[in-house]
């Protein structure tokens, strides 16, 4: 797995040493990155189920300001810090364990507000609708979520306070854009 664009284009990122966490291939990485375009320049960064920081690590390579990253597993916070310690990007980062809603809580209490929160949960076990709502407290008004799930998964656009204005899918993945 690699840094698929800007300035750490092409380093190898190590992978969570476990065979429950499932890294997102630098195929979608590349496009999802294609997608945001200039976006991701001077943006804050949310990687939530962050796994080994590929989506995080990708938006600092290509100059934004700044990443915070959170798992649950100590596995991934584990390999976060090695990735982030080997492209020397400590300066840019905030790496905490623990689950998405005290993440939310934490940013909500603290008034932080993102530009794009990178979501890859695991698959099936979340209420995606409610993910997004939560996830949507603390975007930027003018924020993207990037959603990435099953293929067959449906979200119920009446459900959730944001827009899906573009689906990608790639094999039994698919990407969703919400603004």
């Amino acid at each position: 797995m690699r840094v698929t664009g800007g300035e750490h284009r092409s380093r190898i990122l190590k992978m969570v040493p476990d065979k429950e966490t499932r890294e997102t291939s630098d195929k979608i990485r590349e496009s999802v990155f294609n997608v945001l375009g200039d976006k991701v320049i001077n943006s804050e960064v949310l990687d939530l189920f962050a796994g080994s920081g590929a989506y995080g690590i990708d938006a600092l390579s290509r100059k934004s300001k700044k990443c915070m990253f959170s798992d649950t597993k100590l596995s991934a916070v584990k390999t976060i810090h090695q990735n982030i310690d080997a492209l020397s990007l400590k300066e840019k980062s905030i790496i905490l364990k623990n689950d998405y809603l005290n993440i939310i809580k934490l940013n909500k209490n603290k008034n932080q507000k993102f530009d794009i929160i990178f979501l890859d949960p695991p698959y099936d076990k979340y209420n995606y609708e409610e993910l997004i709502n939560l996830s949507n407290e603390i975007l930027k008004d003018d924020g993207v979520i990037v959603l990435e799930l099953l293929n067959n998964t449906i979200i119920n656009e009446e459900l959730i306070d944001l827009q899906i204005y573009k689906t990608k899918k790639y094999g039994s993945k698919k990407i969703h854009y919400l603004k």
